[in-house]
């Protein structure tokens, strides 16, 4: 089997269950780490228990590996946090430490943005509730800035960047534990807040796409509904994305980044874009520990077949492409193949049902419907948009090497 260890970061594996209602409380924090993920993020303290989750389009898609999207939604709420004193969150962090599988991390997450506005004594509060996580055995403390709304609270807050460099150091200095810092990317320069915790010492940090986002439900009145958490498999290639940048633009730190991960191929994509550990939230709350069990095990089973033998072989593997001369080089020549080889593909007639979507998307003159069979011209550059929505695949390329097979046709 393949090693998942994470050396960096002392881990069996690289999943981390984020802070959320599957980590709210003992049994909770209990229940995720029975699936043995590398880490699980205790949630705050003073978080509201309860609370929900909406899949869309449903649970079963986002199983499957189908296209979702994921928000909170309403739910019950029960008044008050799990503890109603910080001696007793001490000791819920020190039973759960005890019970927990001992090769599962406990990280400990401090605060959110809006703790600044109602707890002006936040700075207190912070390094309060750190050093009782250290005392209650936690392996590390999470400084959890990542909280949808960033955006509608910019104009009356603070510079961010300094607010993390500022309860970064803060934090770094109360406590002998690591301190990762979980970051947004909504309303932000992703890379100026990483750097800013880079600045400050974290020794790890959390790029997540949530935000915040407006539903409209047609068959509802009113159908409108402001939601918080806003994720899915669509914001993977952001994430995914973000983490290049940075590991382009020099940062080394490690990383624990979050968003669109709802099956173990998306793991192995957040991981190949150079983040070394990577945080389940949505999938852990709406799919439960056996559906993270599955994504650890499907990463593992991949790893094998692909001959990666640890995450050193796979961890930033994409970039390869992005730094190396000769591979940009190569990916260049695999368009220019491609192109080519739409322009000199003819339609297959037996398949052809001469239904026209094809010259209705060609904006170069290319193609047209002639006595009910379509005709290619000199001018096609090969674009493809006609491969894209041919149903029947009349129009396609053979595959091969690093040529991609296209044309396979589109439902209407």
């Amino acid at each position: 089997m393949a090693d998942l260890r994470v050396e960096k970061l002392g881990m069996i594996n690289p999943f981390v269950i984020a802070a959320s209602p599957a980590t709210h409380g003992v049994n909770a924090i209990l229940k995720s780490a029975s699936a043995r993920p590398g880490a699980v993020a205790m949630r705050n303290f003073r978080h509201p228990r309860g609370g929900g989750s909406l899949l869309l389009p449903s649970a079963k898609d986002a199983a499957a590996g189908k296209p979702a999207a994921q928000t909170h939604a309403p739910g019950g709420r029960l008044p008050g946090d799990w503890f109603s004193s910080l001696d007793e969150y001490e000791a819920g962090i020190a039973q759960a430490r005890a019970r927990m599988p001992a090769e599962v991390k406990l990280w400990v997450s401090l605060g959110a943005f809006w703790e600044t506005v109602q707890f002006p004594d936040w700075e207190k509060d912070w390094t309060d509730q750190a050093r009782v996580a250290e005392r209650a055995g936690a392996d590390a403390v999470e400084l959890h800035f990542n909280t949808p709304g960033i955006a509608w609270a910019r104009n009356r807050m603070f510079n961010l960047p300094g607010w993390i460099t500022a309860a970064t150091r803060l934090v770094k200095a109360a406590v002998r534990l690591p301190v990762m810092v979980k970051l947004p990317v909504e309303a932000v320069d992703p890379l100026q807040v990483m750097e800013a915790a880079v600045h400050a010492g974290a020794d790890a940090i959390g790029p997540t796409a949530r935000w915040c986002a407006l539903h409209i439900d047609l068959d509802l009145k009113p159908g409108a509904t402001f939601m918080g958490g806003y994720s899915g498999t669509q914001v993977l290639p952001i994430i995914c994305q973000t983490i290049a940048h940075a590991r382009l633009s020099g940062i080394q730190t490690p990383m624990f980044a979050g968003g669109g991960v709802y099956s173990w191929q998306d793991a192995a994509k957040l991981l190949m874009a150079g983040s070394e550990c990577l945080q389940l939230g949505s999938i852990a709350c709406s799919l439960g520990p056996r559906a993270v069990r599955r994504t650890i095990e499907g990463l593992n089973r991949w790893m094998d077949e692909t001959g990666h033998s640890d995450m050193n072989s796979l961890c930033g593997k994409a970039l390869e492409s992005l730094r190396d001369p000769a591979k940009i080089a190569e990916k260049n020549e695999c368009h220019e193949r491609l192109a080519a080889a739409r322009r000199q593909a003819q339609p297959d007639m037996a398949k052809c049902t001469a239904c026209g979507k094809c010259a209705d998307v060609c904006w170069f003159d290319a193609l047209s419907v002639q006595d009910r069979k379509p005709v290619k011209t000199e001018t096609c550059i090969g674009c493809g948009y006609c491969f894209d929505v041919c149903p029947t695949g009349a129009l396609s390329v053979p595959g091969g090497g690093s040529l991609p097979v296209v044309g396979r046709g589109t439902k209407e």
